[in-house]
């Protein structure tokens, strides 16, 4: 969202440099323009809409077109996920098109990729990833039948390969490369001759020729990991979700697709005489397992490769009243999952309760403690990017892997056994402001960064205890306004004094 403000201020600006975390060198980010640029585009769509619904201004909705954007790109980008299955499904005539979008539109793994309020890239690598991969499968041809697939199809879905293909490269080098890779060795090893058709070459043309412009526009956003990335990414991992693996004996993978988990497999395998399509998919979806075995984040993409795999293999049940009856039967973890998410008991709906209080109290500290001009700050890496948008002010932390300096000796300061040792690792970032939470997380979540045990006492402990009058001569002192202290809510800024004789000699 910051990096949309800036876009949206500076029309045509490329962001190469991220000037907002692991402050003040920066980072060479990795994030590419396009949903910059989308989440701008629809600011644009939501003032207009604004303006012919209500001319006069009496909502404070106007000053918060971005904010709307950013809060509605995820679920547009599902939708429109959504309107491309059902035009690839007319176009290869398959039968039972309702059921690949009704798991797209429901699969929880796809809603959490692109629900409402979470701006993330993944949702535009979603959508397009799905049209990539599905071109790819409308290139297969399910029978030997030449009659099958017209050139025209072929050309067709050919050029839409190699520019979504492109276009998701755009977006990152990571899953879009290694899932290129793998239908390119995938298909060279089943068939050779297909990929380097006649038909086929159009699609390499325009794949080379946009991502040639791409990179004109863009540059190269990949540089080889430094020192602090190296020696401590591994642990960093440990406290991302999304980095974590699945566990294939937990219910976590039926939640996502049901007993499909198992159908699908099975169908691809036994339809794989009759559709040449099937066994490419298989082998996809297994390179896609065991991906996600070591990565949940790659979720997302086994999910729609299931999605895709459905309308092939379904057909060799045969009864149409079989189809149906075995496909809503095996959504039935879904509907448990869903009836969970809706329906929470008390714990759950406490928990919810709480995360939403402490994002509006988080929120509330920050514009009225520091507001715009507050300068520089230090806060757990996980609230960073917000506190940066909000602020306009850069953060040491940051929430990509970029900012691993920065948020390493961010761990060290709220670790630190006292202000003396934690003093010139903040001068040396120029830190202004701190913020202080719940001493619970922000402790194992550095211990576990850094690889040290709990230590007996920190300052992130120091930071949290009730506020009381301090030396005025002391380095770090509370801001004089009354903290905000609610129940198991813990927020509370401190402030950095500019007093160079309290170093250390």
């Amino acid at each position: 969202m910051t990096r949309a403000q800036m876009v949206a201020e500076h029309p045509g600006m490329i962001i190469r440099h991220h000037d907002f975390e692991n402050f003040p060198q920066g980072v060479k980010t990795h994030t590419t323009a396009p949903l910059d640029y989308l989440i701008v585009l629809l600011k644009s769509g939501v003032a207009i809409t604004l303006h012919v619904f209500d001319p006069q201004k009496t909502t404070s909705l106007h000053a918060q077109a971005l904010d709307i954007a950013g809060a509605l790109i995820g679920p547009l980008l599902g939708t429109l996920g959504t309107v491309f299955l059902a035009f690839w499904a007319w176009s290869l005539r398959f039968r039972f098109w309702g059921i690949p979008l009704l798991l797209y539109a429901t699969s929880p793994m796809l809603v959490h990729g692109t629900v409402l309020g979470r701006p993330d890239h993944q949702a535009l690598l979603i959508l397009l990833l799905t049209v990539a991969l599905g071109a790819e499968i409308a290139l297969v041809r399910p029978t030997l039948d030449l009659k099958v697939n017209s050139a025209t199809h072929q050309r067709f879905w050919s050029v839409v390969s190699g520019l979504f293909w492109a276009l998701s490269l755009w977006v990152s080098l990571y899953e879009p490369l290694v899932l290129l890779a793998t239908v390119v060795v995938i298909g060279l090893a089943l068939d050779r001759r297909s990929m380097f058709s006649q038909e086929r070459r159009r699609g390499w043309v325009v794949f080379l020729i946009s991502l040639t412009l791409i990179m004109m526009v863009e540059g190269w956003h990949i540089d080889a990991p430094d020192a602090a990335l190296r020696a401590n990414f591994i642990r960093w991992q440990a406290t991302i979700g999304e980095l974590a693996h699945l566990n294939l004996l937990s219910p976590q993978l039926s939640s996502w697709l049901g007993w499909l988990a198992l159908l699908t497999p099975l169908g691809l395998f036994f339809s794989r005489k009759t559709d040449r399509r099937s066994l490419p998919l298989l082998l996809l979806l297994l390179v896609l397992l065991s991906l996600t075995v070591w990565q949940i984040r790659w979720g997302y993409f086994l999910v729609v490769g299931v999605v895709l795999a459905l309308p092939i293999f379904l057909p060799v049940l045969v009864k149409p009243w079989i189809i149906r009856t075995a496909f809503f039967c095996g959504l039935w973890p879904l509907a448990a999952d869903w009836e969970a998410r809706l329906f929470p008991d008390s714990a759950a709906t406490r928990r919810l309760e709480m995360k939403r209080a402490e994002s509006v109290a988080l929120r509330e500290i920050v514009a009225t403690k520091v507001g715009t001009n507050g300068g520089p700050f230090l806060a757990p890496w996980w609230l960073s990017p917000a506190i940066a948008y909000w602020t306009g002010q850069p953060g040491l932390g940051g929430s990509s892997h970029e900012s691993l300096p920065g948020i390493v000796d961010g761990a060290k300061i709220y670790l630190a056994p006292d202000a003396a040792t934690a003093l010139p690792i903040l001068r040396s970032h120029r830190i202004a402001w701190i913020l202080a939470d719940v001493p619970e997380r922000v402790i194992s979540t550095s211990a576990t960064l850094l690889g040290v045990d709990r230590p007996s006492q920190s300052m992130a402990e120091q930071w949290a205890r009730p506020i009381r009058d301090e030396p005025r001569d002391s380095a770090i002192i509370p801001d004089p306004s009354i903290p905000l202290h609610q129940g198991e809510i813990f927020y509370q800024i401190w402030i950095v004094q500019p007093v160079s004789d309290l170093l250390p000699n």
